[in-house]
């Protein structure tokens, strides 16, 4: 398990993201579940997040945030608007493993995203992205380098646009693995990441 969510406006309704099985939705309470997304384009997960306004809207990042050899990835971010039913892709394609997913609680169409980017190789969709327009688009709002993404991401309760994420310099090869360079680090932003310190 990879994941745990309860509908923050139904707490009988909880969802779990799993690893290597998909993504599991209960309506009473944990007592029984059923999959809700073994259409979608991954069955290896790392986070389900509920809209706090809407508990209609889901997003959900696909790719474990882990780093043995065995690691799955994904193929980027979904999103729902019926609590599961259906799902469509809404970027993130080449960050193969994406960390967090923080919507804004005052704006729906602001959501943040940490992507730990791929494992075995350079580049790709990794740092923490943005979007103001509910995923239509996004931006790389906090880019450290091709080798050095987002494996974490926390925003203060009392003010959304102040916000921190986590750098992970990491890379895995067939007989190594770089656990940690000098890119790693924790980034503060005050302004909705527009600048970090």
């Amino acid at each position: 398990v990879q994941d745990t969510t309860v509908d923050p406006k139904d707490s009988s309704v909880i969802y779990v993201a799993t690893a290597a099985g998909g993504l599991w939705k209960s309506i009473n309470h944990g007592y029984s579940f059923k999959p809700v997304f073994d259409g979608g384009g991954s069955f290896n997960l790392c986070c389900i997040v509920v809209d706090p306004k809407d508990s209609n809207t889901l997003w959900l990042g696909t790719g474990e945030n882990s780093n043995p050899r065995a690691a799955m990835y994904g193929d980027g971010l979904y999103k729902s608007t019926d609590a599961g039913e259906t799902w469509k892709k809404v970027g993130l394609d080449t960050s193969e493993h994406i960390a967090e997913i923080i919507v804004d609680p005052i704006d729906s169409n602001v959501v943040y995203v940490a992507s730990q980017g791929p494992l075995w190789s350079a580049g790709g969709d990794r740092g923490v992205f943005k979007t103001i327009d509910g995923g239509k688009t996004w931006k790389n709002i906090l880019n450290i380098s091709p080798d050095t993404g987002a494996n974490g991401l926390a925003m203060d309760p009392s003010n959304p646009k102040v916000l921190y994420a986590t750098t992970w310099q990491r890379r895995r090869a067939v007989g190594q693995f770089v656990g940690g360079g000098p890119e790693s680090g924790v980034y503060k932003t005050i302004d909705g990441g527009k600048t970090w310190t």
